[in-house]
């Protein structure tokens, strides 16, 4: 009997020990593109909002622009983890009545910018302007929304090129 105590309380702490606090989110993408960090963002957060893989529908998205630094930012944030989520606006219910996010940024400075990031994001998406034609795109965060994120990003740049 004593023995299986023990190695209860031995499993019990090894887990408590591998229990860690939130962590900064790993960037899983860099890279230049071309077009405009406004356009580009405008783009993404449409596409993200008519996406209609689960993954993505559990999302909501805060597109930011910073005058100052000539950039946007894209937050995703999955909403079964936002404060005020009932069911009656939960994305897990068919019936929902969802809130409305504008399509237009919200107008920050830089020195707001990840003060304020709010609950755990999902992924964040920054879009810096280079020069006048080109951006450097930086995610970091969730793999797999991300990722899709990512995709969307590059379809939007494809797209304004061709355009």
């Amino acid at each position: 009997m004593m023995k299986k105590l023990i190695v209860i309380l031995v499993v019990f702490l090894a887990a408590c020990a591998s229990v860690r606090g939130p962590k900064e989110q790993p960037w899983i993408y860099e890279e230049p593109l071309a077009g405009n960090h406004v356009d580009l963002a405008r783009c993404v957060v449409a596409r993200l909002q008519a996406d209609s893989r689960w993954s993505i529908r559990m999302l909501q998205f805060r597109n930011r622009l910073y005058q100052d630094i000539d950039a946007s930012e894209i937050y995703g944030y999955d909403t079964r983890f936002l404060p005020g989520i009932y069911a009656r606006n939960s994305p897990t219910n068919p019936d929902a009545v969802y809130d409305y996010v504008a399509p237009n940024p919200e107008i920050r400075s830089s020195g707001q910018g990840s003060v304020d990031t709010g609950p755990v994001y999902a992924f964040a998406l920054m879009i810096k302007k280079i020069d006048d034609s080109r951006v450097m795109a930086t995610l970091k965060g969730n793999k797999h929304v991300g990722g899709i994120a990512w995709q969307h990003l590059q379809t939007c740049a494809l797209t304004r090129t061709k355009s």
